[in-house]
C-alpha cells in the first residue's frame, strides 16, 4: 500500500482505539452507578452535559458534513468513478478519495461524541430513576 494509505489507516486505528477505550470507560462508569449516592450520580451527569455541550457546535458541524458528503457520494454514480478511470482523471479520482478519507475521519468523531451523548443520557436516567425511588 501507498504511504498516504498506510497514514491514514494507522489514523483509523488510533480513533478505533480511542473509542473503544472511551466506551470501556462509559461501561465502567455505568457499571458503578448502582453503589453511588444521588449527589456523585448527580455531579457525572452535570459533567458529562458539560462536556456534551462544550462540543456541541462541533459535533453539529459535523453532522452537516457527513449529509453533504453523504449526497457528495450518492452523486457520484459507478459508471462516473469508471470513466474517470478509464481517462486519467486523477485530479478527480484523488478528491474523491480526499473527500472519503474526510467523511471517515468524521464519522469516527462523529462515533465518539455520541458515546458521549448516550453516556450523558444514561446518567441522566439513572438520576431520574434515583429521584424517583426517592420520592416513594
Amino acid at each position: 500500500m501507498s504511504e498516504r494509505v498506510d497514514k491514514f489507516c494507522d489514523g483509523l486505528r488510533h480513533r478505533l482505539n480511542a473509542i473503544e477505550a472511551r466506551v470501556q470507560s462509559a461501561k465502567a462508569n455505568i457499571q458503578a452507578l448502582p453503589g453511588k449516592a444521588e449527589k456523585a450520580v448527580q455531579a457525572e451527569v452535570e459533567e458529562a452535559r458539560a462536556k456534551v455541550q462544550a462540543h456541541q457546535q462541533h459535533i453539529e458541524k459535523i453532522r452537516g458534513d457527513l449529509t453533504a458528503w453523504a449526497e457528495q457520494k450518492k452523486a457520484e454514480t459507478q459508471a462516473m468513478i469508471r470513466d474517470w478511470k478509464a481517462k486519467g482523471e486523477a485530479k478527480k479520482l484523488t478528491a474523491r478519495a480526499d473527500r472519503a478519507e474526510a467523511y471517515a475521519e468524521a464519522a469516527m468523531v462523529y462515533a465518539l461524541a455520541s458515546i458521549d451523548e448516550a453516556e450523558e443520557a444514561i446518567l441522566d436516567a439513572v438520576g431520574a430513576r434515583m429521584d424517583a425511588d426517592a420520592a416513594k
